[in-house]
């Protein structure tokens, strides 16, 4: 037995040659197209630019919640005064279990 590893050979046709060709420029291009576009991130950019600000949206958080409570303590003494009333109506499917369609038209 010999140690001589045998040898392969692969034998490329013009059509495969071309399409790897056409994929190699295509990526090429792809690349340049990339590195072209790509923006310049400049140490004063990053700086400037505050990601999270944790206790600005927690103040904002407050500020919302406390607007909301002064709507409801507004909305509390208007039903308290009687100015405004809240009559629950329910249809008739829901109180009788018939639809309103079944119900003769003299007894709506």
């Amino acid at each position: 037995m010999s140690s001589e590893k045998p040898k392969i050979q692969v034998k490329v046709d013009s059509y495969t040659r071309a399409c790897l060709t056409a994929i190699a420029i295509l990526l090429s291009v792809l690349i340049v197209g990339l590195w072209a576009e790509a923006p310049s991130i400049s140490p004063d950019a990053i700086a400037g630019e505050v990601l999270f600000d944790s206790g600005a949206q927690r103040n904002e958080i407050v500020d919302v919640q406390k607007e909301a409570n002064k709507k409801l303590g507004e909305l509390i003494k208007l039903l308290k005064s009687g100015e405004v009333r809240v009559q629950l109506i329910e249809p008739a499917e829901r109180v009788s279990g018939v639809k309103n369609h079944d119900i003769p038209k003299g007894k709506k």
